[in-house]
């Protein structure tokens, strides 16, 4: 069109004879999702029959879910919210876009989150206060809600770690894995070191010296990654950074729902099927609301144990999550929440041997068991100017296998079959209470109380039915600490941020070994975590941050099998990081890119002993150099485009003993690694459609620190394609994993008392497709 509008007015179906006050006030149910602006103007204007323009081209720009029944001016300005633009009414049933100024407008987001648009205000709370992304120095990765659900299947943490640059993770199977960031890795095996990486959802710590519950990311609003040592926020551990799940809250006004049923099939392998859903329901209108998000799954498994079972090591994942918000006044609100998820596989997914048969000398199947529990309660409220929040959580942690120890079993006295059973319980309480100024805040100040617990129990079977406990363990950390950070302008464009914890942690050990006697220890440090950070805001928008932090972990004693207990000191890191995020041409393209230089001293690493079982040490002092780098360009006409890469050195530069290694690589993290995803959104007889379609490069890694122990894990390209067709409440999915079918060893492990006697290899699941078809109401 001339003057006004250059891009064609959207107009809906059947458009009926209305007048302008009649089209206010007349009330629709709307659940627009999370997406592009175009696709959601269209599938408003469908519903109500207002046509929305714009003078020029549209902008490209992500845009809020809306849900709920209103008018269609209210609908359009929620659409709105984040954007930057404003609708300006320029006739009847008929609105015009403008851009409307704001304090972020020339401020650009990161480019981790897909597809963030023009001034797109994205909002990181894993720093314990909300702050506007282009206010946050240090390296941060988000996935948003749109990302998170444009999967045909539920996501869960493997997939991020294809997704976020810097997040790499070991693939023992479903609820057996540990998480990396940067290279900050001391093991793959599972032992009781705490992990470098705390997984937290929304306000409650959720790990500690667990490996990661793998929590399904159903109804979830975006996933935040912090890069680099969180030691000022989050105390001890966190050397590798924070992987922060954030969930959809209960929505006070309106109701809403929906479900999806998937079913899948693998290559080679068996079939799944799928079944997961969300209500949302106000039960006091503006005051209480509950929302509840339940699935179960079935994946099919791919690994033929001869003589035993065909397809042996599918899984099974069963979830329930329902929270609460009150809101008793405009100040004050409460929220609660109960989580549970459980996880059952029937067997392990490595071979023996490296090909395309994807088959194992028959032999009992070994099982995994992770069943994880989240109570938590978060109050917050406004006292004068500041803003309190108090938050209580409750972690139970149950994790289970079972291993074939034959090869073992004359280190424990056996002979012929043995069979070994580990059974962990981790417990985890956290209690803490935080002051701020609230959103944008310069500051924050808190207090809080941690308590964590872990046992484990390790028994060895044998074929006469004879079971001898051969470990037997008991951690319990405890910290109490004070917490602050605080932002405050040097210049005109230059920040400056300061952080700092001081807490005490006591370290309270028990181990009983097989013939030994009771080793018990306590062991208490006061330590203090700082951070400092320099940020300039670049003319034209965009953010360049220079930032040093700190972490550690205490030490404690040392379950070492069929040895006295030894022990292992605390360890130490810290990071500098120099990094930068930019948009250009109206943030049609964002870029951002970091480099880091990480000095880790005392490393503690789980390795393996010569019977198989699992002990802690002080393996030495490492160096960290890396590079990464991300971009998200809105080509047009439909088409985006993202690129992700990293490229890092992390290797040994001392061993505790002195002892020359061939190679001195840190474990499990890739020296290189790359993605790169082309998605187009598009129109189809009435549908809504989009297609991506994304590759990975994962470079070549090794195994563990010890070279009798050494494993390569050769690089690998992996594909996937996604496409989903929608029209008003239907959605149905087409997803493609692995489409070229590739045999990758994406982790050279598998058995720990096998591992010294012949290779492992832990091949990539074969090509899966998944069908879904999802409603909403």
């Amino acid at each position: 069109m001339a003057a006004p509008f250059a891009l064609a007015v959207l107009i809906a179906e059947g458009a009926g004879v209305a007048s302008p006050a009649h089209a206010r006030e007349e009330k629709f149910s709307f659940d627009l999702p999370a997406g592009p602006l175009a696709q959601s103007l269209s599938r408003f204007s469908e519903l109500t029959g207002v046509s929305v323009g714009y003078p020029g081209a549209l902008p490209v720009v992500t845009v809020r879910r809306v849900s709920g029944t209103m008018a269609a001016e209210t609908a359009l300005h929620k659409l709105l919210e984040g954007t930057h633009l404003r609708a300006v009414q320029a006739g009847p049933r008929l609105y015009r876009l403008e851009q409307a100024a704001s304090r972020h407008a020339a401020r650009a987001p990161a480019a981790a989150l897909p597809p963030a648009g023009p001034g797109a205000d994205i909002v990181v709370t894993a720093l314990k206060r909300p702050q506007s992304l282009d206010d946050v120095a240090l390296s941060v990765s988000i996935l948003g809600a749109e990302g998170l659900g444009s999967a045909s299947r539920s996501l869960a943490s493997r997939d991020m770690s294809l997704t976020m640059e810097g997040l790499a993770m070991t693939n023992l199977g479903p609820g057996r894995n540990r998480q990396f960031i940067r290279g900050v890795a001391d093991s793959p095996f599972l032992g009781q070191s705490q992990s470098t990486v705390a997984v937290q959802v929304d306000d409650a710590r959720v790990t500690f010296n667990a490996p990661d519950p793998d929590l399904r990311l159903i109804d979830v609003d975006r996933v935040e990654i912090l890069k680099g040592p969180q030691g000022p926020l989050y105390g001890s551990g966190v050397l590798g950074g924070i992987y922060h799940v954030v969930t959809h809250q209960p929505e006070l006004d309106d109701a809403s729902a929906w479900a999806r049923l998937s079913g899948s099939a693998v290559d080679h392998g068996g079939t799944g099927s799928g079944g997961e859903g969300m209500v949302n329901l106000p039960l006091i209108a503006g005051r209480l609301a509950v929302r509840a998000v339940g699935y179960r799954f079935l994946d099919g498994g791919w690994i033929d144990n001869i003589g035993v079972a065909k397809d042996s090591n599918s899984t099974r994942t069963s979830g329930l999550r329902v929270s609460a918000k009150w809101a008793p006044s405009q100040d004050w609100s409460v929220d609660a929440g109960y989580a549970v998820q459980n996880i059952g596989s029937r067997d392990s997914q490595y071979l023996l041997t490296a090909g395309r048969d994807l088959e194992r000398a028959g032999h009992r199947p070994e099982p995994t068991d992770n069943d994880f529990m989240l109570v938590h309660g978060t109050v917050t409220g406004h006292l004068g100017g500041v803003q309190l929040l108090s938050a209580t959580s409750y972690v139970r942690n149950a994790f289970g296998y079972g291993l074939d120890a034959s090869a073992a079993a004359a280190h424990f006295g056996l002979s012929g079959a043995a069979w070994f059973d580990d059974d962990r319980h981790y417990s985890l309480f956290n209690q803490e209470l935080r002051l701020s100024s609230g959103r944008d805040s310069g500051w924050v100040a808190g207090a809080s109380y941690l308590r964590a617990s872990a046992s484990e129990r390790g028994t060895v079977t044998g074929e006469s039915g004879k079971t001898r406990t051969v470990v037997q363990t008991q951690r319990i950390v405890t910290e109490y600490a004070l917490f602050g950070e605080a932002s405050a302008p040097l210049l005109a464009r230059l920040d400056a941020t300061l952080g700092a914890r001081l807490f005490y942690s006591l370290a309270q050990d028990e181990t009983r070994e097989a013939g030994k006697r009771r080793v018990d220890e306590s062991t208490g440090k006061i330590i203090l975590s700082p951070s400092m950070a320099l940020s300039y805001r670049l003319a034209g928008g965009g953010i360049l941050y220079l930032r040093y932090a700190r972490a550690m972990r205490p030490g404690g004693l040392a379950p070492s099998g069929m040895t006295a207990s030894g022990h292992f000191d605390a360890d130490e890191l810290g990071t500098f990081d120099l990094g930068m995020r930019r948009g250009f041409w109206g943030d049609r393209l964002l870029l951002s890119g970091s480099a880091y230089y990480t000095d880790w001293q005392e490393i503690q690493s789980d390795y393996l002993l010569a019977n198989g079982l699992i002990t802690t040490r002080n393996a030495g002092r490492a160096r960290i150099i890396g590079i990464e780098a991300a971009a998200d360009w809105q080509v047009g006409a439909g088409f985006a485009l993202k690129l992700g890469g990293s490229a890092q050195d992390a290797r040994l530069t001392h061993t505790a003993d002195g002892t020359k290694l061939r190679d001195r690589r840190l474990p499990i993290t890739p020296g290189l690694s790359g993605r790169a995803a082309l998605s187009y959104s598009y129109r189809l007889i009435g549908w809504s459609g989009q297609t991506a379609v994304q590759a990975n490069y994962i470079g070549k890694a090794r195994l563990s620190f010890d070279d009798d122990l050494d494993r390569s894990m050769q690089p690998y390209t992996s594909v996937a394609v996604n496409s989903t067709l929608e029209r008003g409440p239907w959605t149905a999915g087409l997803r493609v994993d692995n489409l070229f079918d590739v045999r990758g060893d994406s982790f050279a492990f598998g058995n720990p008392f096998s591992i010294r006697v012949a290779p492992q290899y832990t091949p990539l699941r074969p090509r899966a497709i998944t069908l879904s078809l999802a409603r909403r109401w």
